[in-house]
């Protein structure tokens, strides 16, 4: 099956790399910040922050001076590979370094690094949660805790209004997500296992030039438990196969999430997928520069419950480089949309947790007058 989307970019410029560095170092010097610590993961929620001043996303830690080249350090054998040159000349302001002492060689690598530079200012960290407790006491030892800031909101700004370039790469992850939808309908039946669906999910994304991807499937009937992984369930009668398809072409995620019918929902799934459609068209309503995230969370879930259904989860979340993106669309997100940033908009309509449910959505982009649905599809039947 063909996109109906042409490539044009499959990884972000190196031009675009430079100039991201070269913002982040302007809010560093505004904030008295000598060096920064970037860290990250190989995973779908902390990858983000290494891969969006390196293009690389094997995780790692990245120390980030103010002046001069970056360092990377890396797993040895990823820093000998050749393949590093396929993500651009990042080598001419990035010297790729291995970590030396297994996976608790960061605190002698980047750490030393940063205490051999004898830094006067504030030393930054960005991505806690990737850098670990021996990494960060050895920092604290290295500088000082006085010193130490946590600066990952730089990082989370500048990331959260997208180039030209990541909304392309966006919009392929999307035509993708589509197209992986459509093979599904042709797959879905009474009795097909959701080992594999996964299975043909996982085949035809990496088919389509995806590198990675998440995949939340639920296939046991009329429920939603929103797994990350197939536990042996068969689609049934009556009941739904709930997936987020997730793909990340060029490391920018999109996400296509979607309960579908296996033959003809029950009556109780059409009362559900109602009240979902009810919460979902408010708030899709409400997408435009200026509105606030938890007002539109709030409004969606009391339309959810007028309908007779609850949504205990957040309604959706920023998306990008990490699959949730720096926010959630919940009630407590006071986060102003702005042009150009995106997000994946999924409210979920449930009898109770554990029990029946149904949601869906789409990716968006926030545009100067609303937004854009990102997807070709339309998951509104009527019910």
């Amino acid at each position: 099956m063909t996109s109906a989307v042409t490539d044009r970019i499959t990884q972000i410029p190196v031009s675009e790399l430079k100039d991201r560095i070269s913002r982040i170092r302007d809010q560093m010097r505004a904030r008295g910040i000598d060096v920064l610590l970037v860290a990250g993961l190989q995973d779908i929620f902390n990858r983000g922050h290494v891969r969006y001043v390196s293009n690389l996303g094997g995780g790692g830690m990245i120390v980030l001076p103010l002046e001069g080249n970056l360092t990377h350090f890396i797993h040895p054998v990823l820093a000998g590979s050749p393949k590093i040159d396929k993500v651009g000349d990042i080598r001419e302001f990035i010297d790729v370094r291995p970590f030396g002492d297994g996976a608790y060689g960061f605190a002698n690598d980047s750490v030393g690094l940063i205490e051999r530079m004898a830094v006067r200012g504030k030393v930054g960290y960005v991505g806690g949660s990737a850098i670990g407790v021996s990494v960060y006491n050895a920092l604290r030892a290295a500088v000082g805790e006085d010193r130490i800031v946590d600066a990952s909101d730089i990082f989370w700004k500048l990331r959260a209004v997208k180039s030209p370039n990541e909304i392309e790469l966006m919009r392929r992850s999307a035509a993708i997500a589509d197209d992986c939808y459509d093979m599904l309908t042709e797959l879905v039946a009474p009795g097909v296992s959701d080992y594999t669906v996964y299975a043909e999910t996982k085949k035809f994304l990496f088919e389509h030039e995806s590198p990675y991807s998440l995949e939340v499937i639920d296939a046991d009937g009329p429920f939603l438990n929103f797994d990350r992984n197939p536990t042996g369930d068969v689609l049934e009668s009556g009941g739904t196969l709930f997936m987020e398809i997730t793909p990340g072409y060029g490391g920018y995620y999109a996400q296509l999430p979607v309960s579908m019918p296996v033959d003809e929902l029950s009556p109780d799934l059409k009362r559900l997928a109602a009240a979902w459609h009810e919460g979902f068209t408010l708030g899709e309503s409400m997408l435009r520069p200026g509105a606030v995230v938890s007002d539109v969370s709030k409004a969606m879930r009391a339309r959810i419950a007028e309908h007779g259904a609850i949504n205990p989860f957040s309604h959706g979340h920023a998306i990008g480089l990490d699959v949730s993106d720096g926010w959630v669309l919940g009630d407590q997100s006071d986060v102003p949309l702005e042009v150009g940033m995106t997000m994946a908009v999924h409210p979920a309509a449930l009898t109770e947790i554990g029990g029946a449910g149904f949601t869906a959505g789409y990716t968006y982009l926030i545009t100067e007058d609303g937004a854009e649905r990102l997807s070709r599809h339309n998951f509104y039947y009527g019910w």
